[in-house]
């Protein structure tokens, strides 16, 4: 990424969906630039451009935040099967202790459980999770760095 892509996600970062003109006229270059530039982003999986909603607004939603030790040799397929889950909506490689956090939305806390119980920690090399039912979103943003 050169200045230019990274001025395009800024710009994208305080609204995804500002318009590609309006994006040019900003950055002082051409719409044409523009588009060629956010198209390379997403077909590298560079730039995605998505909406986030605070689930505690959706109602009857649990967002929790779950940390996981693992075995190293099974590291690779616990993410593949947390990736696959419909209730995961991040799921990241940590240095050091935990190995692996993810965040579910599920329905209810029983869901939650059985999330938890009933799928992750039977998956072959969990050793450990830890979970933190989130009760309010105060901040989510994700910003570039410069």
């Amino acid at each position: 990424m050169d200045d230019l892509d990274r001025a395009i996600a800024r710009e994208l970062e305080h609204d995804g969906r500002r318009s590609m003109r309006e994006i040019a006229r900003n950055l002082d270059t051409s719409e044409a630039t523009v588009r060629g530039r956010m198209k390379r982003l997403r077909d590298l999986n560079i730039l995605r451009i998505v909406a986030f909603a605070d689930p505690s607004h959706l109602g009857g939603r649990q967002l929790a935040i779950i940390s996981l030790t693992v075995d190293p040799a099974h590291h690779k397929s616990i993410v593949e099967a947390l990736v696959d889950m419909p209730e995961t909506t991040y799921v990241s490689t940590m240095l050091g202790n935990p190995d692996i956090v993810f965040e579910a939305q599920c329905a209810d806390n029983r869901e939650l459980w059985e999330l938890l119980n009933e799928r992750i920690a039977v998956i072959p090399g969990v050793r450990t999770l830890s979970t933190q039912p989130v009760l309010t979103v105060h901040k989510l943003a994700y910003r570039t760095l410069d």
